[in-house]
């Protein structure tokens, strides 16, 4: 009933499959769930009622530890060393166009994040992110109500706005923490798995500056962000549900999604072989207060993964949009890092 008292508004971008954008969330997940890990993202949105909103992300991540081997005389004995204890790194990409003047953001970002065990069970990560990024906007496409003569637009006539700067770059940065847990397997005989993560970020950090106008310029306002999700089996069955939630302020702007993923356990590996895969389907579904109802769909193959979701809009927009919101479709491969362990004999 709390989380009903706010609006649900956003400045930066975000995606619906929000948990598969841990850049956007906090960059302390850099490498906390997988050794490497590469995700695409594509989400249309607002198509029913003008110039679809369109975004695009590209992420890839890995942890950065590394083991070699020593030599004693004639014989090597492997011997397993960390690089450097718990880190990880990770690139993404992302492009943004909206509206009818195109207005547009390009990303990219770099992130690092130190993994520090606490005991057998918990961990904590401490991240941090830089950023290059470009505004842009399209003037020649956008009318001015003075450019309207008494029968129609003219976009010959000067509108007497300041259009000195269509684009523009700055540098943004991105703090956070995050706290994991972890017990048990997921197998069809037993199912007593239990992952949980929480963390905090604050992207934004210092006064980042936007400027369309060469007379003027607007501090972004620092964008807080509080996360949280599990994942726990139903003993005894092939059920796993897995809860999350997302909190975004930024300024007067407030976000809030929360929901679950019921997942479903069709195939175990093959504990000799290997050669058969784990497989798992997840239905589910969040709710964006004030703004949509978003069912979502995962399909898990070995290291891969297919996630389509759609917004429903219910907020006042409904009426406009006749419920349709947008569609978000993601990619997603992880696996072991050929860099983890790179075996070198030394003589």
């Amino acid at each position: 009933m709390v989380w009903c008292c706010f609006s649900a508004y956003s400045q930066d971008i975000h995606f619906s499959q929000f948990y598969e954008t841990p850049s956007l969330l906090n960059p302390a997940l850099t490498g906390a769930t997988n050794n490497l890990r590469a995700s695409l993202q594509y989400r249309s949105q607002w198509g029913s009622v003008t110039v679809p909103y369109k975004t695009i992300a590209a992420s890839f991540e890995m942890k950065l530890n590394q083991s070699n081997w020593e030599g004693q005389g004639s014989n090597a004995n492997q011997v397993q060393k960390k690089f450097v204890q718990g880190l990880a790194g990770g690139i993404s990409f992302f492009s943004d166009r909206a509206g009818d003047g195109n207005m547009g953001l390009t990303q990219v970002t770099l992130s690092v994040a130190e993994q520090v065990p606490l005991d057998d069970k918990n961990s904590l990560s401490v991240g941090l992110q830089g950023s290059l990024v470009q505004r842009s906007i399209d003037y020649s496409k956008l009318i001015w109500p003075n450019q309207y003569n008494g029968t129609g637009y003219n976009t010959n006539i000067n509108p007497g706005e300041d259009l000195s700067s269509s684009d523009f770059i700055y540098g943004d940065y991105v703090g956070g923490l995050l706290w994991t847990y972890g017990k048990g397997e997921m197998y069809m005989t037993a199912n007593d798995e239990v992952k949980a993560n929480a963390g905090i970020s604050f992207y934004h950090l210092g006064k980042v500056r936007e400027n369309y106008f060469s007379n003027k310029s607007e501090i972004l306002n620092t964008r807080f962000v509080i996360h949280g999700g599990m994942v726990f089996g139903v003993k005894n069955s092939t059920l796993d549900i897995a809860p999350s939630f997302l909190l975004n302020f930024q300024g007067p702007a407030k976000e809030i999604i929360f929901g679950s993923l019921f997942k479903y356990n069709l195939r175990e590996d093959s504990k000799f072989t290997g050669n058969i895969k784990s497989a798992f389907v997840s239905i589910g579904g969040y709710y964006r207060n004030n703004d949509a109802i978003i069912p979502t769909f995962l399909l898990e193959m070995g290291q891969y993964a297919f996630g389509i979701s759609y917004d429903l809009n219910v907020s006042g927009l409904k009426t406009a949009s006749n419920y349709r919101g947008g569609v978000e479709i993601m990619l997603r491969f992880v696996g072991s890092s050929s860099y983890l362990y790179q075996n070198k004999t030394r003589f």
